[in-house]
């Protein structure tokens, strides 16, 4: 609901507080039970597109899903915190995506990078280290859907991020000079 209810602000949907939902979730995040985790962490997703505030007070509980066994709950856990996370954070949560980019899915590929691409837009000074991860994926295996999305995550930080224009277009170039897909 609190995806519905656009116009309200803080902890409220429709007026009502939703601390105690978050506050369930946060119980959930820690079940032995993969699907009830898997389920606590896809609403937190989705919550944290358009309320990181709100889900980022389950952060500190979403961290030890990173090492999940299941590699769908663990990815869900790492765009959630992506989407609600703080600058300081960066760096460690892209050093744990390259680990397990390999392992993941296109789907989940793609819902990386765009996670990614959205925490260029907040931060716009960690755009090395972001376009240097999205650059890297590049030259990995993936569908063409995974790689126009790299791609358009890049073209968009250019347009956005003047200081990165130069290094964009040259990661733009390389991939470019050896693509696969020339539709792209």
């Amino acid at each position: 609901l609190a995806v519905v209810d656009k116009d309200a602000s803080g902890n409220t949907v429709f007026g009502w507080d939703v601390t105690h939902a978050t506050t369930v979730l946060q119980i959930f995040l820690t079940s032995p039970k993969p699907v009830v985790r898997y389920g606590a962490i896809k609403t937190l997703n989705m919550l944290a597109q358009t309320r990181p505030s709100m889900a980022a007070r389950c952060n500190s509980d979403m961290e030890p899903l990173l090492s999940d066994s299941n590699r769908n709950i663990a990815t869900l856990a790492l765009t959630t915190l992506l989407k609600t996370g703080h600058e300081s954070n960066v760096e460690r949560l892209v050093k744990q995506i390259t680990s397990f980019m390999s392992d993941i899915s296109d789907a989940f590929k793609i819902e990386v990078v765009r996670a990614v691409k959205g925490l260029c837009m907040m931060y716009p000074a960690k755009h090395k280290m972001l376009m240097s991860f999205l650059s890297s994926n590049l030259r990995e295996d993936g569908s063409a859907d995974f790689k126009t999305d790299l791609v358009d995550a890049l073209i968009l930080i250019i347009g956005q991020v003047p200081a990165a224009r130069d290094s964009g277009l040259l990661h733009l170039c390389e991939f470019i000079e050896d693509c696969e897909y020339s539709n792209l």
